[in-house]
């Protein structure tokens, strides 16, 4: 059990996370939410983000493999989604996300998408937790080292539960000026991940994994015993 590893993980998870960052961006999609049931839809959503984090981190790569999913298509098709948040954010008339069938205030509650994907859950951080599960060698390692995918996100569950009181001290001005901003900020990283998609995705035409060799030509090139010289 290496406490190192385990605190360098955390803090890598975290910072990707970025709990702090994310405030305005979750306190402006919870805004069409009743008052009342603000805090529990997002402790929902933060529940849905442990479990995502623990899938990824144990079967990330077995269901991105069985789908034929790869790491470029997760970051364009999770800046385009980020991309569609942004334009809502920085144009607030603009609805993204089309009216619902009905005004219940149920149906206008966020569920998975977007708070818990693709902005808390998006492709930087399972393509995290996916690195953090290969580099363990056996099953108590793997097993120790998701104690730090539950830690980061207990930090960030912790910091996202005083959203109110922070959007409560900016006030309303500051809490639409700094929702824009960050709608703003948002619409980069949201292309730059499409850009960076593209960039992998280019890459891997260009240059394609070689493919293996048959069995019977690894068979027929190795050289028979009995024809090697024989040194006396």
């Amino acid at each position: 059990m290496d406490f190192k590893t385990f605190f360098l993980n955390t803090a890598t998870l975290l910072i990707v996370l970025d709990p702090v960052g994310i405030i305005p961006i979750v306190q402006s999609l919870l805004l069409p939410v009743p008052r009342k049931r603000r805090m529990h839809v997002l402790r929902r959503e933060l529940c849905i983000v442990l479990g995502l984090l623990l899938m990824f981190y144990f079967a990330g790569e077995a269901i991105l493999n069985y789908m034929e999913i790869d790491q470029s298509t997760l970051s364009i098709s999770g800046g385009i989604l980020l991309l569609l948040i942004a334009v809502g954010m920085v144009f607030p008339r603009v609805d993204v996300l089309g009216p619902t069938p009905e005004h219940d205030s149920k149906n206008s509650e966020p569920l998975l998408v977007p708070i818990a994907v693709p902005i808390i859950v998006g492709p930087a951080s399972i393509s995290v937790v996916m690195i953090m599960a290969a580099k363990c060698t056996d099953t108590p390692a793997l097993l120790f080292n998701s104690l730090s995918v539950v830690a980061a996100w207990a930090v960030a569950f912790t910091v996202l539960m005083f959203t109110r009181k922070i959007a409560a001290k900016m006030g309303q001005r500051g809490a639409v000026a700094l929702t824009r901003l960050m709608g703003t900020i948002l619409v980069l990283l949201a292309i730059q991940m499409c850009l960076n998609g593209l960039t992998k995705y280019i890459d891997a035409v260009r240059n394609p994994a070689p493919d293996p060799a048959p069995v019977e030509q690894v068979e027929q090139a190795q050289p028979d015993p009995a024809e090697l010289p024989r040194h006396e």
